[in-house]
């Protein structure tokens, strides 16, 4: 027997595929490549449109921060779970969005050069 106390909505989170499981790894690497190309942005040539690209990187790394924490309170505190897991997962989602768009900025700026 188990010395831990489970409510039947905790056990049902539990036996669910742990989604911030794999939230808290992935956000803390995409925090890391964010800021990695916060450094190599410093070395193309800043346009119109790039010059904010290191902000934009910056606020996309707190989104990543904020969706790791979320998804490491979820881990931590089983009772509200699924409400932190799910904010961790729309923020990630967000986050990823913005990296891709960013991405195609700098190819596009890249590509004019």
């Amino acid at each position: 027997m188990s010395d831990r106390s489970t409510t039947p909505e905790t056990n049902r989170h539990n036996q669910k595929s742990r989604l911030a499981d794999h939230i808290l790894p992935s956000s803390a690497t995409m925090i890391g490549v964010c800021m990695t190309v916060i450094s190599v942005s410093q070395l193309i040539p800043k346009h119109s449109i790039s010059k904010h690209v290191d902000e934009l990187l910056a606020f996309d790394s707190l989104l990543f921060l904020a969706s790791a924490m979320l998804s490491y309170f979820s881990i931590r505190h089983p009772d509200g779970a699924e409400k932190l897991e799910q904010s961790a997962d729309i923020i990630f989602l967000v986050a990823i969005a913005l990296m891709v768009i960013i991405g195609f900025v700098v190819s596009f700026e890249l590509m004019i050069d």
